[in-house]
Parts: C-alpha cells; sequence; structure tokens
C-alpha cells in the first residue's frame, strides 16, 4: 500500500535507532537487547516458577501472563514457588531477585547484571529454549519484565513462542503518567478507569491523576458535584490500591484557585467568587480557607500518594474584583505567592507534598522568589515547538519539575496526533536535557467532554516511549510495535495505523465549534472547506475498507474499532453538513429575479431531507459509545447539541415551506454598551466602563401572551421587569458545559407584563480590565391586536454609568440618560426559536 504523505511526515524516523531496537515489539524500547536465534515455546506444561523471597505482588505480576495467553487462546500454566520442586527442569519462566542462590546463577549463567540504575525499576529479561529469566531487585522491576514478556509473546502457527532475546532495561526518567480530565463531562465508569491503569502498566506509565473540580463527593461540602457523576472517596481508595497492583500511582489534581467556576454556579458559593462570574476564588476570605482545608482533607485521605497537585493555573481572575486594592497595594506576584503559601501549610497538615501548574508563574517568575524550592512545577506547554524555554527557567531557578504535554484531543472529534507526537517528544526531551523528574502528559476534555476518552491511548503509548528513552523515541519504529501490539497482530498494525494517520491528516480534522455551528451561516473563508469536503470524500471510504481489514486480523482491542468508525461515520456527515448548507444558504439567500420560488423551494426541500435522519443515528451511535465507558451523568448537555443541530435544519425546513426562503440565521437584538465603552481594545490607554445601567420603554396594548425574556451578559447581569428583578446571569465563557448552559437565561413574563407602559432595566458589570459592561436582550409577546411585538436591544436603549432612586421603575425618568452604542460581538449569536430548540450561544 502506497502510504500517504501525512502518513510519511508524521510517523518518519526523528532519529535512526540501531537495528536491534527494530527487532523487538516491547513498548517502551528498552535501553539494550541482543537478539538471540532460539526461541522458547509455551505449552501446557510450561511452569511459571516464584523464585525464593518473591512477595503477593511477584504472584500477581505472574498472574499477567496467563492473562495474556487467555486472550491469545493458548494454554494455562500453572504457577509455581521455587521451594516446592524437586528438581528444575526446562520449560520456565523464571521470575526472581538477585539476591536468591537461583537468581544469582542465571545472571551468571545468562551473562545478565543489575546495574545501579536498574535498582528501583529496571530488570533484566532473558530467553532462551530452555525458559524465561526475569530478574531484578525491586517487585517493580520485576512487573516491568514481565509486561515486556507479555509483548514479547507471538503466534507461531498453532504454538506462542517468545523470541530469544537478552534485554538489559530501566528507564531514564522517574515520573511517566498522565493527567485525566474528570470535570468537564466524562467522569470513567470504574471499569473503564480500571482499563486506564491496565494500559498504562502494560507499557509502564507509572502515574495516573485524575483532574478534580468538583467531580468528588464531599462530605462537608455536600452539594458540590451533586449529579455531575461525582466520584465517592471510597472508589477512590478502591481504584488506588487497585492500580497499585499494577504499580502505578495516583495523584490526585484538585483545584485550589483558578477553575472553580463549578462550583460558583451553584448559588450557595458564588459569594467566595472574586466576583460575580469569576473562575478564581477571593483568597481575602478566611472562609475560602477553611472551604479549602475541609476540601483537601477529603480528597487526601482517598489517595494514598504523598503527593497533591493542587494546580492553581490560570487564576486571571485574580485581583480583578475584590482583591483588585489587594494587589494594587501590593503586586500580583505577591499575592499569588501569599495564597500558594497558605496552601502549601494546609496539604503539610494533611501530609502531602505539593505540586502545582507553573503557568501563572511563568507570567510572573518572581513567585519563585517568594516559594519554597521543594514544591513540585508542573510545567504545562501544549503548543508544537522545536524548542521549550520553560524548562531551563524552572531548573535555573532550582524546582523540580516534570513537563506537561498534551494528548491533543480536546479540539474536535479525532485527537489532533500530528501536534501530540511534536509536543510530547520535544519538550519531554528539553525537560529531561535540563533535569526534569519527568512527564505527566494531559487530555483535556474541553466543551463538554465529547471527545471520547479511548482514542487517547496512542498518545498515552507514545508518552511511555518518550517517558522510558527521551533522546532516542522514534515515531515510525514505535508506530509499527503499538498498533501491533494494541490489535495483537502484525497484519493490522499497517491498516490502523493508516487509520490514525488518515483521521489526523488537518483537511479531515474539525473543531467542535465547526461541527456544531448553524448550518446557515456562511463558510469561514480560512477554513479551506471545499478542500475539506473533498478531502473527507475521497479519504472516509478509504478508512472503512481499512478499519475491516484490521478487524480481519485483530485479536485484541477488536472494541476500539467502533470508536474509529464513529468518527469516519461524522466526518462523512460534517462533510455533507458543509455542502448542504452552503447549497441551500446560496440558493435561497439570494434569488434571481428569473427564478421560480417554487423551483427554489423545492430544490432546497430535497437537499436538507437526508441531514437530519443521519444525524439522529450519530446521535444514538454517541450514546452507546458514551454508556460503554462513562457514567451517565453530564451526557445530557451533548445531546442537546444533536438535538440542536437538528432544530436548525427543522427550522429552515419549516421556514422553506410556509414560502419564507430566507431568514437571516443571526439574532436581530444587538450587543449594547455605555458610547463611552471599547470592549476588548487590549490597550490600557483606551477607556474601558465596567458597569452600566440600561433601560428601555415599552407599551403593551392588551393583555400580553405568550411573552418571554431573554438576556445574555457581558460578565454580569441583573434584570427588573416593571420595577420587579426577574433574575440574573453571572457565567462566563467555560469549557465545562453545566456552565455554558448558563451564559443565557430565558424566563416566561407573560404574567407580569401590564397594559401600557413597561420598563425593563438591566445593571451590568465586566471584569475584565479590556471589557466594558453590555447587554443583549430579546423579547418577544403577542397580543390579539398587534400579533408578535419584539423588544430587541439596541442604539434606542437608554444607558448611564449611575443608577438612581427607582432607576428600574417604570416611573423613573430617564430622559437625562444617554443613547446606548452597539458594538459587535466576537461570537455569532443566533437568534431564539421559544418554541423548537434551547436557547444557547452558539
Amino acid at each position: 500500500m502506497k502510504k500517504s504523505f501525512l502518513l510519511v511526515v508524521l510517523l518518519c524516523p526523528l532519529h535512526r535507532l540501531a537495528s536491534f531496537q527494530e527487532a523487538t515489539g516491547i513498548i517502551p524500547t528498552p535501553q539494550q537487547v541482543t537478539m538471540k536465534p532460539a526461541k522458547f515455546k509455551i505449552t501446557s506444561s510450561t511452569k511459571i516458577v516464584l523464585g525464593t523471597g518473591m512477595s503477593r505482588e511477584d504472584g500477581f505480576a505472574a498472574s499477567q501472563v496467563n492473562h495474556q495467553l487467555a486472550e491469545m487462546k493458548g494454554p494455562y500454566v500453572k504457577t509455581v514457588d521455587e521451594e516446592s520442586l524437586r528438581r528444575f527442569a526446562p520449560n520456565f519462566v523464571y521470575i526472581g531477585t538477585p539476591e536468591s542462590e537461583r537468581g544469582r546463577e542465571f545472571l551468571k549463567e545468562r551473562k545478565g547484571r543489575l546495574t545501579k540504575e536498574m535498582r528501583e525499576e529496571g530488570y533484566f529479561l532473558d530467553v532462551t529454549m530452555e525458559g524465561v529469566v526475569i530478574i531484578a531487585h525491586s517487585a517493580t522491576g520485576r512487573f516491568y519484565g514481565v509486561m515486556s514478556l507479555l509483548q514479547l509473546i507471538e503466534r507461531e502457527k498453532k504454538s506462542l513462542v517468545v523470541p530469544g532475546v537478552s534485554i538489559h532495561d530501566w528507564p531514564l526518567q522517574k515520573v511517566r503518567g498522565i493527567t485525566d480530565d474528570l470535570s468537564r463531562g466524562q467522569v470513567s465508569t470504574f471499569d473503564n478507569f480500571k482499563k486506564i491503569i491496565r494500559f498504562l502498566s502494560r507499557y509502564k506509565l507509572n502515574v495516573y491523576s485524575p483532574y478534580i473540580e468538583d467531580i468528588f463527593t464531599f462530605k462537608s461540602h455536600p452539594l458540590v458535584g451533586k449529579g455531575r457523576g461525582e466520584l465517592t472517596a471510597k472508589e477512590m481508595q478502591e481504584l488506588d490500591q487497585y492500580a497499585k497492583t499494577y504499580h502505578v500511582e495516583l495523584i490526585p489534581i484538585f483545584e485550589t484557585l483558578g477553575h472553580w467556576e463549578n462550583i460558583f454556579a451553584l448559588p450557595e458559593y458564588i459569594k467566595y467568587a472574586e466576583f460575580p462570574g469569576a473562575h478564581t476564588v477571593n483568597i481575602s476570605d478566611e472562609r475560602v480557607y477553611k472551604i479549602l482545608d475541609e476540601m483537601i482533607g477529603e480528597i487526601a485521605g482517598a489517595f494514598s500518594s504523598p503527593y497533591f497537585n493542587m494546580a492553581a493555573d490560570e487564576s486571571w481572575d485574580v485581583g480583578l474584583g475584590v482583591n483588585k486594592q489587594r494587589v494594587a497595594g501590593s503586586d500580583i506576584a505577591t499575592v499569588h505567592a501569599e495564597h500558594y503559601k497558605r496552601l502549601f501549610e494546609i496539604l503539610k497538615k494533611h501530609k502531602k507534598k505539593p505540586l502545582m501548574y507553573g503557568d501563572i508563574i511563568l507570567s510572573h517568575p518572581s513567585i519563585l522568589e517568594k516559594i519554597p524550592k521543594d514544591v513540585i512545577i508542573v510545567d504545562w506547554q501544549y503548543y508544537v515547538s522545536d524548542n521549550y524555554g520553560s524548562p531551563a527557567i524552572f531548573k535555573a531557578a532550582g524546582f523540580p519539575f516534570v513537563v506537561s504535554p498534551a494528548v491533543w484531543n480536546f479540539t474536535g472529534p479525532f485527537p489532533n496526533f500530528v501536534n501530540t507526537f511534536v509536543n510530547v517528544q520535544n519538550l519531554n526531551r528539553e525537560g529531561f536535557l535540563n533535569g526534569s523528574m519527568g512527564i505527566h502528559t494531559s487530555n483535556w476534555n474541553d466543551y463538554g467532554g465529547e471527545a471520547l476518552r479511548e482514542l487517547n491511548y496512542y498518545g498515552y503509548a507514545w508518552t511511555a516511549e518518550c517517558a522510558w528513552q527521551p533522546l532516542r523515541a522514534n515515531a515510525s519504529d514505535f508506530n509499527r510495535r503499538f498498533f501491533a501490539d494494541f490489535f495483537g497482530s502484525a497484519d493490522a498494525a499497517e491498516p490502523a495505523l493508516t487509520v490514525y494517520a488518515l483521521l489526523s491528516n488537518p483537511l479531515n480534522l474539525f473543531t467542535w465549534h465547526e461541527l456544531w455551528r448553524h448550518p446557515m451561516l456562511p463558510l469561514v473563508p480560512a477554513s479551506n472547506a471545499l478542500w475539506r469536503i473533498q478531502n473527507i470524500r475521497a479519504n472516509m471510504p478509504l478508512v472503512q475498507r481499512l478499519i475491516q481489514q484490521v478487524r480481519s486480523s485483530a485479536t485484541r482491542n477488536l472494541d476500539h474499532l467502533q470508536y474509529l468508525e464513529f468518527v469516519e461515520s461524522l466526518n462523512l456527515w460534517f462533510a455533507g453538513k458543509l455542502e448542504t448548507g452552503e447549497a441551500v444558504r446560496k440558493l435561497t439567500q439570494n434569488i434571481p429575479p428569473s427564478a421560480k420560488r417554487d423551483s427554489v423551494q423545492r430544490a432546497a426541500l430535497e437537499m436538507t431531507k437526508d441531514v437530519t435522519d443521519e444525524l439522529g443515528k450519530l446521535k444514538t451511535q454517541f450514546k452507546r459509545l458514551w454508556l460503554t465507558t462513562n457514567r451517565d451523568a453530564n451526557l445530557n448537555w451533548l445531546l442537546m447539541r444533536y438535538d440542536r443541530q437538528v432544530s436548525y435544519w427543522n427550522e429552515k425546513i419549516q421556514e422553506l415551506k410556509r414560502g419564507d426562503l430566507w431568514v437571516d440565521p443571526f439574532i436581530e437584538s444587538r450587543w449594547i454598551y455605555h458610547p463611552k465603552a471599547n470592549p476588548r481594545m487590549r490597550d490600557t490607554v483606551v477607556t474601558q466602563v465596567p458597569k452600566a445601567y440600561f433601560r428601555r420603554s415599552f407599551s403593551v396594548d392588551d393583555t400580553a401572551t405568550g411573552a418571554t425574556l431573554q438576556l445574555i451578559g457581558d460578565t454580569q447581569a441583573k434584570i427588573w421587569l416593571n420595577g420587579s428583578q426577574q433574575g440574573e446571569v453571572f457565567a462566563r465563557h467555560s469549557l465545562s458545559f453545566s456552565v455554558e448552559h448558563q451564559r443565557v437565561k430565558v424566563w416566561d413574563i407573560s404574567k407580569k407584563l401590564k397594559k401600557g407602559k413597561n420598563v425593563i432595566a438591566v445593571e451590568t458589570a465586566n471584569y475584565d480590565p479590556f471589557g466594558s459592561a453590555g447587554i443583549n436582550v430579546y423579547t418577544e409577546f403577542s397580543s390579539p391586536a398587534k400579533g408578535v411585538t419584539k423588544i430587541l436591544s439596541d442604539s434606542t436603549w437608554r444607558v448611564s454609568e449611575l443608577s438612581a432612586t427607582g432607576w428600574a421603575n417604570p416611573e423613573f425618568s430617564d430622559t437625562a440618560w444617554l443613547f446606548a452604542k452597539s458594538f459587535p460581538h466576537p461570537s455569532p449569536i443566533i437568534r431564539p426559536n421559544f418554541f423548537d430548540r434551547p436557547l444557547k450561544l452558539d
């Protein structure tokens, strides 16, 4: 098969390896390998022999051999203790230590050695025709020896054999792990958590860090995380013990400064925020530290690791609200450092050693002079580069650190593995050369966790390869080994690799925003839409055929293919959506005078009829895949995206049927601000208006029916109708859907309108230093006399920087107030349909 250009570019060797590394299928690549001509054949009479001094951990490691043999439909082999044998006959798998007599004999006989660097996690693995020998100082080393053995077992006709080999192996980095975002939407089932841990251990990754914002059942704070798939302390303790048996350490990540938006969505906790709509806690409120102490204590008790990642990343809101004066009287670096030191004391109280993210520190490097040198910095850098400067900064400051690149799974349905491979390898290399402790590769479930976690394994395995061999990791050879091992067949490797390469092709990748945006919006000029449509239509049939090739030869992880098939189907639907949407838009938006409206109507209806049916099938498929590995909590937010997209198309169909060939999809109401405002102008000398008051009077002739009010604020907004407060919006853009759905509020106001004069009044605030207070209001009501009337925010509204007594009441005179000014908003907002679909930002 001729390899695609992307396959060659993405997966070509970055460094040339010695031939012995290409001769073994082990991931990560061992440090030293010598191949031998003889093979060891596994039969029903083969014995696993546990040498003198072996522990329960070694018995567990031995059991993994039988799990692998059962998976390969091979024989069950008996495990025995060395002391129970009358004589030591050939046909064995021996697991032992160099301290035992037989272990020393095997090392001498097979020319093995256990050097200083092999003491903690290294192992000696030797295979001859007589048997397999695994010797290591530690139980972890012996377990890793077994993991390498499992990857060596291959089928030869009707037999299972292990190729002759001698391996001396150890990791070059102590910390090798991943972080797993549980708080944006996806929370694994317990079985899925276990599957992830088993996968990590197979490739000798030793850290699993679940990322927690509110996904934990706090006894001291029972409202937090409720209904979000939250994990109990008992569940985490059980998973912690399970991971230990696989030599994986669970290190919790809990947000202790920023990313509290899920918690602040609860009315009971908004008072602890820097400002309404903020993502950071108020670090001058002593009650916050009591809460953090309680929460940290409960999470710390659920994990046995001595380490605790207190996160504290992306805390850009600090000092923009209640702490503005504190920062002005000191400086932002000192204020952050003071908070960190309070947290260090809390962690010390709970017998935990701190890790924390380093992004704020890099923005304010003087923090490094204000905090203890023993905190471990997690240096996250997700951009793609040949060189990264941050590891050298932390090295020069004398801090221990780990690097944290990303599995680029957060932008769309399929991970961007082009970016993943470069980011992981190069950042890890820079970290290693600057003395890092190792690597924590991140996955993020942005936009509600819609990116299915099962597609991340490839990136995890590449992390293992790079962590073990920071300067010698080779993408081309790794791919051959990974797909052969993952699917249990060398024949499956190339078609599987090609599927991944095609789905990773930039012309086949698209973002969630592109997938779900309104189909009648014009195509984004920079999106290369026409090229992408053609590329997807050309590539996806090939992907289908290649998946079938993998299915016909794979013996492991066949369930993984359903995720690839879903992505392939979603790609085809996306291409069809772009194609159909653009054709219908062009056909109906500018109808030439000579065209017959009825023929245009029929043609547009014909083009749209199949789009929603196919999306309905994809929704069912997505739901099934989600529930296979995740708890059902938060799924409803994602299914709403399917429903909303269907409603867009159905709305267009209804418009066509009633003869409205083109209806602009954009909302009619405008974003309005004070006339002195300059929203989003990033210049400190430009005037902004952080707080404003708006009013709009209107008359109702008859008793209104079906009256609905929609409010969007930028950032915080309180709204009154006829002097009575209707509600409030205080949510800002977030990567969590539970928060995103708080950004738009809708109320039925039928019973609150009165005959004659009515007034809508809004108080709004924006805490962004480059933002002004603004609103978007859309109101509809109907009356027998006038039909549907719309009250829309526009330049006829009155605005003031200052409030006045009774300013929200109908009788208040606003003639001295200024007229509002309209500014475009960076995000397109779709007009509401109060009858057919939920109202959200596009």
